[in-house]
């Protein structure tokens, strides 16, 4: 325990002396927005309080920084400048924008909400500012952070999630310098008993090896898969176990058909770019345009989801050229996407694959970068310096300097624009960064994605990494996973690192918006068929044909 020290949220100034007092700790943080609203001022009770207990203070700027609240956060890391503040928690691109010309005078942790975990990654960070240490993620390959840290030169921390289940071998790496205390507490009596734990936990892992933690951090996501105790944790209401909650499912939808006196190529449609995962419903899709009789989508984004019945018989290479031979068929721009979780020993093999993907001929029109260690890797390529690149939800983007922050070092050519927020936020980074990305996307029908993180719930067996060696019927059929406590039903894909990803149970079909959405200066529109059953593609198809159809005749009618 002496090579690992803990760093703990703390909520008023006063908890500092007290935690001091009765525990080990003497590094806590507290979140920027008690700061915020014109209360700058408050920090200086905290760096008081902090330094007369020989203690350290950061302030935790979270990743949830909007268009509205971004030149108050600026503001205030130009006053924590003057301060003497310990340092600052980063989980914003849009901070490392903004501190990057800074020369501050305090340490710079990067945070977990970036979910680094490969070398790529951390070189990117380095770019920015001076890194004095890094949060890592996907924590639980111990042989990947002993990786990293025989590469990298910062030192090392992790979170509390999974701590319990791991913290002998964490300890025996001698990888990891700190760690991070993170969950909801409703007052400072459970911080206190948080840190107590995790002191007990260091001292003596393996007493505590079964150990649930009484408090939960569910980062990025509203879901994340548990395979220590086989449960679902949930960032908003109580946990539940796999077992009677995973059921298989059939996607349901009311479709209307295509009506024979309608000439929907006379149409004026928008851009549509469809995200599909299975070969089969290529192959819906091209019966859909033979009896249409012309094909009315723009693109196709492949790749991030492979469905796993693919995968089953073939190759992701070869399913890849399978797309794209369908693609250069029906004139379709292809736009291949890339895995969000990257560990170390899966890097390189799969960035010489998207690598080879992306100069095979027919090119892809875009790549669709979803892993910040895959983006850094790319524009430092010479030979990929012509790929026109995506920035997918993978990556979190919330405000105009997050989006300036990569944009100033590689040319964006796309951004889906629903993953920032509300609507007037949506508006605020348009405005701002109009020139910066031709292409604006939208989410408009199918499978709308709930964040979820972990791996697939369908085998519970915790030392499952890889679908060669998983059992699991992933492959045979669709599956959901029920939430008991809220009785809501979530459809979940696997993808081929036997990663989940979840969707709500609605399909989704906001096509009369899009007349809307391109006044805003959205000019391409995303259905989204990851998670749906084949039969289904040309139902949503013909329901978004008729409800242009329609909108055109209202105009007409106007």
């Amino acid at each position: 325990m002496k090579d690992i020290f803990l760093v703990s949220p703390v909520k008023t100034p006063d908890n500092i002396r007290e935690f001091c007092k009765k525990t080990n700790c003497r590094e806590f943080y507290v979140y920027h927005h008690r700061f915020i609203n014109d209360n700058f001022e408050y920090i200086e009770e905290y760096i008081k309080a902090a330094h007369e207990c020989s203690a350290q203070i950061y302030v935790n700027f979270k990743h949830s920084i909007d268009e509205e609240e971004v030149s108050k956060t600026k503001k205030f890391i130009e006053f924590l400048h003057k301060t003497k503040v310990d340092g600052i928690f980063v989980n914003s691109y849009g901070i490392l924008e903004i501190i990057k010309t800074m020369d501050l005078p305090f340490k710079v942790i990067i945070d977990s909400y970036f979910d680094i975990h490969n070398l790529c990654g951390i070189e990117f960070m380095e770019m920015f500012h001076k890194i004095d240490r890094l949060i890592i993620t996907e924590e639980l390959y111990i042989k990947n952070i002993e990786k990293i840290k025989k590469y990298a030169k910062i030192p090392l921390a992790i979170d509390t999630d999974n701590l319990p289940y791991f913290a002998d071998d964490i300890i025996k790496s001698r990888a990891i310098s700190a760690v991070i205390i993170k969950g909801k507490f409703a007052n400072s009596n459970e911080i206190l008993n948080a840190i107590k734990l995790v002191e007990k936990i260091l001292a003596k892992p393996k007493m505590f090896k079964e150990q649930k933690l009484p408090f939960k951090h569910v980062r990025k996501s509203f879901y994340r898969t548990n395979h220590f105790c086989g449960e679902i944790q949930s960032a908003q209401g109580g946990d539940f176990k796999f077992a009677n909650n995973i059921h298989k499912y059939e996607w349901k939808l009311k479709g209307s058909v295509l009506k024979k006196d309608v000439d929907y190529k006379s149409l004026k449609l928008p851009k549509i770019n469809l995200r599909i995962s299975s070969l089969e419903q290529l192959r819906e899709l091209d019966k859909f345009i033979l009896k249409l009789g012309f094909n009315p989508i723009n693109s196709i984004e492949y790749g991030e989801v492979a469905s796993t019945v693919d995968l089953y018989t073939k190759s992701f290479d070869d399913l890849v050229r399978e797309v794209r031979e369908f693609c250069k068929k029906h004139k379709i721009k292809l736009n291949l996407s890339t895995p969000r979780i990257l560990i170390e020993r899966d890097f390189d093999r799969v960035y010489e694959l998207i690598r080879t993907l992306a100069l095979e001929s027919p090119k892809p029109s875009t790549v669709v970068v979803n892993n910040i260690g895959m983006w850094w890797a790319i524009i430092n390529d010479l030979k990929l310096n012509d790929i026109n690149l995506e920035i997918g939800s993978g990556i979190n983007l919330l405000n105009s300097y997050s989006i300036k922050c990569l944009s100033n070092l590689h040319p964006i050519k796309a951004i889906d624009f629903s993953t920032l927020g509300d609507e007037e936020n949506v508006i605020s980074c348009i405005k701002k960064t109009r020139r910066l990305i031709p292409n604006k996307k939208m989410f408009i029908g199918g499978a709308k994605r709930v964040e979820s993180i972990g791996l697939c719930p369908l085998n519970c067996d915790s030392a499952i990494v890889s679908r060669l060696s998983c059992s699991a019927p992933c492959h045979k059929g669709h599956w959901c996973v029920t939430d008991p406590l809220i009785e809501k039903t979530f459809p979940i894909m696997v993808d081929g690192f036997c990663k989940m990803h979840m969707f709500e149970e609605k399909i989704v079909q906001n096509f009369d918006k899009i007349p809307h959405y391109s006044n805003l200066g959205i000019n391409e529109f995303i259905i989204d068929f990851s998670s749906i059953h084949s039969p289904l593609v040309p139902k949503i198809l013909s329901n978004y044909l008729n409800t242009m159809q329609k909108i055109s005749c209202l105009s007409q009618v106007c």
